[in-house]
């Protein structure tokens, strides 16, 4: 498995790989800054057969709803499981995760170490 993480602040990013790294989540991780770079790699680049990824919602660009829905629309023939990961509170985008399939997890920012460990043994990642 490898770990996709879509966030626009890459402050974020390295918070998401240090708490992996202090859980003991070993696994590759590929980061993007943007929506549509993370839209790209799936789409052309992706050869694993099950990816994990970390989307924020808001970002410039495609947001992660936008990612959500272009990945919809194409035949893709590798696993792929989604947490959002925003700083937002309103019950309507809760709601809205959960009308998507890939939808597993929803977290809302500032996420501790516990969170990633909670996700080390839910995932049996190591």
């Amino acid at each position: 498995m490898e770990i996709v993480l879509v966030d626009d602040d890459p402050i974020v990013i390295l918070l998401q790989k240090k708490l992996m790294q202090k859980a003991g989540i070993s696994h590759q991780i590929i980061s993007f800054n943007n929506g549509e770079d993370a839209l790209s790699f799936l789409t052309v680049n992706a050869n694993e057969s099950k990816y994990l990824m970390f989307l924020d919602i808001n970002m410039p660009g495609l947001s992660g709803w936008e990612v959500l829905d272009e990945l919809e629309k194409i035949s893709i023939d590798f696993e792929l499981e989604v947490i959002i990961i925003t700083s937002s509170i309103e019950d309507a985008d809760r709601l809205k995760a959960k009308t998507y399939e890939r939808i597993v997890g929803f977290w809302i920012k500032p996420f501790s170490l516990q969170d990633f460990t909670n996700l080390k043994v839910k995932f049996g990642l190591k």
